[in-house]
């Protein structure tokens, strides 16, 4: 049998072809490889990117200040107040109408709150989630910074929340609530108020006495409750999340504090406020449920400055609020 010339031209042409065709199969298989390889590499290198980011955050504390049981991934979600400018159009109608239906307060005296939550329609919230134990969370703040509450009013039905206040001293103070209409975030909402009688400040017009004045330098240590107290942070810098790490010696011995107990269901609560009232930040920590000897807070302070800061613990029973000074570079 005789192949003519152009069968084998033909032939020759199909077996280029195939040999293309097949080497060009194998490249595509050797590039999705490289692909999937470099995607995984890219992937890696962004969880790793993501942990420096996480352990940056993580404040440096003594070996036997360590909780085992802290993940440094947990302070990107930790508990704080996303402020207003992340509200939805729904939550940023929720309004608080504060009021004295027997008089303004005076200093020394217990003067009725009621606190009226309603929507944009002008109706009443009805509805709140449990927060830390409560419906509402009050703090009232003296504008120099030198006294302040952590109070819980009562629901009465129909959004109002009511309580008797005592303010100490005469003087201006703002006022913060928190709460959580159900179904939505956690907002806080602020009023003025102005406290008449008392000592006016107790001649000290501008908080600069006492070494907890934010006037002073910065006070990151306290001794209260028989403890040596203690800030530490990781990366510090406005705008930027961080850790905060309160941690609990034995004022005498030096050793490691482990028997706190939950106040409002967590180890503790951390309060902060810029110098002039405008920053506010409410946080919770990472570790609830631990008794010490550390409490680990996710926190930003929204701007550079000085902000006084409020730590609350419990030990042996008794309430320990305590005061200190960070400058926010």
């Amino acid at each position: 049998m005789k192949i003519g010339k152009s069968t084998l031209a033909l032939c020759a042409l199909l077996g280029i072809a195939l040999f293309f065709l097949l080497t060009a199969f194998m490249q595509s298989g050797r590039d999705a490889d490289l692909i999937a390889t470099d995607s995984a590499g890219m992937a890696g290198m962004a969880d790793m990117a993501d942990m420096d980011a996480m352990m940056n955050m993580m404040p440096q504390v003594d070996a036997d200040m360590e909780d085992p049981l802290i993940d440094p991934m947990s302070l990107s979600t930790g508990h704080s107040h996303a402020g207003a400018a992340a509200e939805s159009p729904l939550e940023k109608g929720i309004q608080a109408v504060w009021s004295w239906p027997e008089g303004e307060p005076e200093a020394g005296r217990p003067a009725k709150l009621l606190i009226k939550i309603s929507g944009a329609d002008g109706l009443p919230v009805e509805k709140f989630d449990v927060n830390m134990e409560k419906l509402l969370h009050l703090v009232a703040i003296s504008t120099d910074l030198r006294d302040f509450q952590h109070i819980h009013p009562e629901y009465q039905g129909g959004g109002v929340f009511a309580l008797p206040v005592t303010f100490e001293e005469g003087g201006n103070y703002r006022l913060f609530a928190d709460f959580i209409p159900s179904g939505l975030n956690e907002l806080t909402r602020s009023a003025k108020v102005s406290v008449s009688g008392g000592s006016e400040r107790r001649s000290d017009p501008d908080g600069s006495r006492g070494s907890d004045s934010p006037a002073g330098p910065a006070l990151l240590a306290q001794f209260a409750g028989g403890m040596q107290v203690e800030l530490h942070f990781g990366h510090l810098m406005a705008n930027m999340q961080t850790g905060l790490s309160v941690t609990f010696r034995d004022a005498d011995t030096g050793k490691p504090v482990s028997d706190l107990q939950p106040y409002l269901g967590s180890i503790g609560h951390i309060i902060a406020v810029d110098d002039k009232l405008q920053d506010y930040l409410h946080v919770h920590p990472v570790n609830a449920a631990s008794t010490g000897p550390q409490a680990l807070f996710g926190i930003a302070f929204p701007h550079s400055g000085t902000y006084k800061l409020w730590g609350q613990f419990q030990r042996d029973g008794q309430l320990l609020t305590i005061p200190f000074v960070v400058k926010v570079p």
